[in-house]
This record gives C-alpha cells, sequence and structure tokens, in this order.
C-alpha cells in the first residue's frame, strides 16, 4: 500500500509538471505574439484564450491531487449563506481578494480546490516569489495566467509591482480578479513562529502559535488599488496531517505521505476595507485565526487526542466536500479529458516528426527562459495594457 500511495504521488507529480511544459510551449506560446498587436482587442482574445487553459489545468490538477495522491479536501461554509451557491452568488460580478493563513509551503496547491468549488478558477490570481516565476512549466504557465511575483528584497518595488498589476487585473474586461494573498508573508515553520514570537513580544503583541502576525503592507495596496466594489473572502485553512505533528510539504505530499484531511473554512465575505481601516481589520482576522486553529490543534498540543477537533472549526457551518460542489466533478473530468487529447495528440506529433518537435521544443525553452529574463508574459501583458488601455 505505501509503495502504490508512492507511486501515485510521483505520477501525479510528473503529470502536473509535464502537462505544464506541454501547455506553454505548445499551447499557450503562441498565443504571446498577440501581445506584439498594441491593440486592446488582441489582448482580450489573448486573455480569454489563457483564461480557457487554465479552466482546464486547474481543475485536472485538483483531480490529480483528490483521486491520484488521495487528499481529502472539505470546504466548510457558514449556514448563513446556505451552501456554496450562496457564496457564490454573493461573489457574482465582482472581484475578490481572498485572505488565508499561510500554514505550510502547499496551501496555494488547495486554494485551487475552493476556487473550483466557487466557480473562480479562470480568475485566480496568486502572490508568490518571484522566484517560482522561472519554474519550468508551472512558472511559465503561472507567467500567462497573470499571476503576481513578488522579490522580497526591495518593499517599495513589490509594492508597486503589487498595486499595478491589482489595478490591471480588476479593471480588465471579463470575469474580474480572484486574488490569493498570504499576509504573514511566509509559512508557519518553527523558525518562521519564533521570529514572528519574539517581534510580538518586542512589541507588546500577542503570542501566536498557530499564526504569524501578519504583515499589513500589501493588503493596503490592494485595498488603494481594487475597484469599490471588490470583496474580501476571509479563509482559513487546517489540516489533519498524515501523521500528528508531521508537517505537510512538497516532498511528502507526492511521496505517499501526503495530510489525510484538508478543512477550508470559509469566515466571511465582506465589502473590501477602505486603505484607512486595511490594517486593523488584517489584524482581527488573524486574530481571530489564531482562537479558531487553536481549538482544532488543541487535542493535539494537550495530548488528549491524536486528532485535531474538526467539529470545533466546523461550528456553525455546513461541510461540503469538493467532490459534492455543484460542477466539481464535471470540472475536474473536462480538464482530464481536455488533457488526454492534448497528450494524444502531442504523442502522434512526437512520433511521427521527432527531429522537428524536439527543435520546437529546444526552441520554446529558449524563448521562455529569454522572456523571463526581460520581465515575463505577465510583464509583456500589462505593458501591453499600458500602450492600449480598456478604459
Amino acid at each position: 500500500m505505501v509503495v502504490c500511495a508512492q507511486l501515485r504521488g510521483v505520477l501525479a507529480a510528473f503529470l502536473m509538471f509535464q502537462t505544464s511544459i506541454v501547455t506553454t510551449v505548445v499551447v499557450l506560446l503562441p498565443a504571446a505574439l498577440l501581445l506584439l498587436v498594441p491593440s486592446r482587442c488582441t489582448r482580450y482574445f489573448f486573455r480569454k484564450y489563457a483564461q480557457f487553459w487554465q479552466e482546464a489545468w486547474f481543475p485536472f490538477a485538483v483531480a490529480l491531487l483528490q483521486y491520484c495522491v488521495g487528499t481529502r479536501l472539505f470546504i466548510h461554509v457558514p449556514s448563513e449563506f446556505q451552501g456554496l451557491r450562496g457564496v457564490r452568488l454573493k461573489c457574482s460580478g465582482h472581484s475578490v481578494v481572498i485572505v488565508k493563513n499561510h500554514r505550510t509551503r502547499i496551501d496555494w496547491m488547495f486554494t485551487w480546490g475552493l476556487c473550483l468549488a466557487l466557480n473562480r478558477l479562470g480568475s485566480l490570481k496568486i502572490v508568490l516569489k518571484d522566484s517560482l516565476k522561472s519554474a519550468p512549466g508551472v512558472g511559465w504557465a503561472m507567467q500567462f495566467f497573470g499571476f503576481i511575483f513578488l522579490s522580497r528584497r526591495d518593499r517599495e518595488t513589490d509594492l508597486a509591482t503589487l498595486q499595478t498589476a491589482v489595478y490591471y487585473q480588476c479593471r480588465e474586461p471579463g470575469a474580474g480578479m480572484t486574488l490569493l494573498i498570504f499576509p504573514e508573508g511566509t509559512d508557519l515553520s518553527s523558525s518562521n513562529l519564533e521570529k514572528s514570537q519574539k517581534f510580538a513580544r518586542e512589541k507588546g503583541l500577542e503570542v501566536y502559535e498557530e499564526v504569524l502576525h501578519p504583515k499589513t503592507a500589501g493588503l493596503v495596496a490592494v485595498a488603494e488599488s481594487a475597484t469599490p466594489s471588490t470583496l474580501l473572502l476571509d479563509a482559513t485553512i487546517a489540516y489533519v496531517e498524515h501523521r500528528p505533528g508531521e508537517r505537510p510539504d512538497e516532498k511528502g505530499l507526492f511521496c505517499g505521505r501526503p495530510p489525510r484531511e484538508i478543512h477550508l473554512r470559509i469566515e466571511s465575505v465582506e465589502a473590501l476595507p477602505s486603505k484607512d481601516k486595511m490594517d486593523g481589520v488584517c489584524r482581527s482576522i488573524f486574530a481571530a485565526k489564531e482562537k479558531r486553529l487553536a481549538k482544532f490543534y488543541g487535542p493535539l498540543r494537550d495530548g488528549s487526542s491524536l486528532r485535531p477537533d474538526v467539529a470545533a472549526f466546523a461550528e456553525g457551518c455546513q461541510l461540503f466536500p469538493l467532490a459534492a460542489a455543484p460542477g466539481a466533478c464535471c470540472r475536474m473530468c473536462g480538464g482530464a479529458a481536455i488533457f488526454a487529447v492534448l497528450e494524444a495528440a502531442v504523442f502522434w506529433v512526437c512520433w511521427m516528426y521527432p527531429l522537428k518537435t524536439l527543435l520546437l521544443a529546444a526552441s520554446g525553452v529558449c524563448i521562455f527562459v529569454a522572456v523571463t529574463f526581460c520581465g515575463g508574459i505577465d510583464g509583456l501583458e500589462r505593458w501591453h495594457a499600458r500602450c492600449a488601455p480598456a478604459v
């Protein structure tokens, strides 16, 4: 059983990597030529084309996590929303900023499932480290999908990049923006937690155990640049670990030791606060997350149980397994079908024209390396928007 789980995990990782390479080099790269024509119409078609493949690849990746890796994602929705359809309805027609705690390095991968359940995958943008931008396949695809990359070396430059990207994404025609941002800035590793607790003691703040004290400048920049109709969705993530105390990470996820359950609770969906109020709102959000997660992990910390208190985490909520979300299974099957056809077509071309395929692949890789060095496809798209604004 352990070997089978490891093989399934390795297969899922390989398929994610291989399909991301094929998608970027074979399918998405030719569309970048549209950005060389200074017209808002060509950018509109570029965005629609990239969105189609984003809405195909992410459900496929979620399906691999669910059924190949074996993760089980549960979404908790407060009863006041009357289920996931109610959350969808409230978010419909609006850009949405998702604020989450950053417990592990792989939190963002499970947000794909949340956005699938809310029908927001096509507009998903994630704030990430710029080192991921050059990652073969996945990093290249994220450039096409308009993800936001920050260096973490120059605060003012990062804030300017974030403001420019949010301003652009919120105002382009289409589905709007679904922005995932982690105000903590980094994951809840023991070293990061120690630094956060030291900072809290120096500043006379409450010492947290389950979250880090948030860095609010990024959210303030988002509030300053977003449209007035933008909503703030507060979500909290928690894990039933493979074994108590074994923090989920990439190696465990794809080598047969994934978390047994992932729980995502939607705390609230409200209007995005103004930049003047955002700092206080963000700190209040994370103080509440600390209390909720302390209840969830309490039985593990005091030794009374080997399993977290899911009932306390789900208090006042309806529980939805991801597969029960409206349309989720159809979207996952559709994404798998699209990539099955694409993989078959690529295999046939490689079989019939091996040398030409090798040259094409090598050329695509070289182009991506050069474009990434010069700012990336995401930078090219924002430059195009300055040259040919939509409004």
